[in-house]
């Protein structure tokens, strides 16, 4: 089984992605460690790695022999019959989402991009294009894990059958 966790820098994309790995027993591929090697080349002007996705695909066949929780803003982007669940993670505070950002040393035009992507709901519309099935949780606020992991059991519950 894949999950894939998506959303714009800084929703919390990684911090939930620890959580379900740590309380599912699962494996979980943080795809910032394979940009550079999933990359065609480094945009300058985007600040950004071009991905790769036939790269990106073989790199997730080659890692799917286990359940596994994949954490990145193009985890999306997988066609859905390599993902069972896709949840997008969103924060309706912008002013947090911004400081978040901004604490992680991104350059205004890059923070602009982020807010701006997070305001569309970019990775939203993208993994509803997609056809994935989706969760959404907003991070601004404190979210409850229980739901989240009670899908997660009916999707196993069902892919069993």
């Amino acid at each position: 089984m894949i999950i894939v966790i998506t959303g714009t820098p800084g929703v919390g994309k990684t911090t939930l992605a620890k959580v379900l790995e740590t309380k599912l027993k699962w494996k979980r591929l943080n795809l910032s460690y394979y940009y550079k090697k999933l990359s065609t080349k480094y945009n300058r002007k985007k600040q950004c790695y071009d991905i790769d996705m036939k790269k990106f695909e073989k790199l997730i066949v080659d890692k799917s022999k286990d359940n596994l929780i994949i954490d990145s803003h193009i985890a999306h982007l997988l066609p859905t019959k390599m993902v069972d669940l896709c949840i997008v993670l969103t924060c309706s505070n912008l002013k947090k989402l911004e400081k978040r950002l901004v604490d992680r040393k991104y350059s205004t035009k890059k923070v602009r991009e982020n807010l701006d992507a997070e305001i569309f709901q970019v990775c939203l519309l993208e993994s509803r294009e997609m056809g994935h099935k989706v969760i959404i949780v907003d991070t601004s606020t404190k979210y409850v894990l229980k739901p989240i992991l009670n899908e997660i059991k009916n999707i196993t519950t069902i892919n069993n059958h």
